[in-house]
């Protein structure tokens, strides 16, 4: 009698509870460490902004100024574009007499011809890469304030290049 007191029936549906029970407590544990992590998280970025809160209102501070310095400087590279496009248009046709003339003179020397026949390549390829490098200077000039300076100094040593071309002629 004693050994069928002991014993008790669990039912599917006791079992189904049982592991949704276990389920839940477990869902509710990982959610407490996830959330522990995140609010360690937020703790740290809290720490930092407060740490560097003054840097950080100083460059908010600021960027109306550089806003309108961008504006301003995107204003002069659109000029210095176009004169650079009306120089490059106004050069091409003096570019290609040279050119006429370098064929001209492969006729008449092997050795000679072989030079100017390099040059030529070099003009033609450094009036396309004028024209390209400008272009693509005027587009990454609004995008990268950053390198503004950068593409001046390249500016300035392709028409110091044209200039050497001119004057060699």
């Amino acid at each position: 009698m004693g050994a069928d007191k002991m014993q008790a029936t669990i039912t599917l549906h006791d079992l189904l509870r049982i592991v949704l029970y276990l389920s839940g407590t477990g869902a509710l544990i990982y959610l407490a460490l996830v959330l522990k992590n995140v609010l360690g998280i937020v703790n740290k970025l809290n720490g930092t902004l407060d740490k560097h809160q003054l840097q950080i209102d100083d460059t908010l501070n600021k960027m109306p100024e550089l806003t309108d310095n961008v504006m301003e400087i995107s204003k002069h590279v659109e000029t210095i574009s176009k004169e650079t496009s009306e120089i490059i248009v106004t050069a091409k046709p003096e570019i290609e007499k040279v050119v006429t003339t370098v064929g001209d003179i492969t006729e008449t020397i092997d050795e000679v011809s072989r030079a100017v026949d390099k040059s030529a390549i070099s003009v033609i390829n450094m009036v396309s890469d004028v024209s390209d490098s400008v272009s693509e200077t005027a587009k990454n000039i609004s995008l990268n304030v950053n390198n503004v300076i950068d593409y001046f100094y390249i500016f300035k040593e392709i028409l110091e290049s044209l200039k050497e071309v001119f004057l060699k002629k």
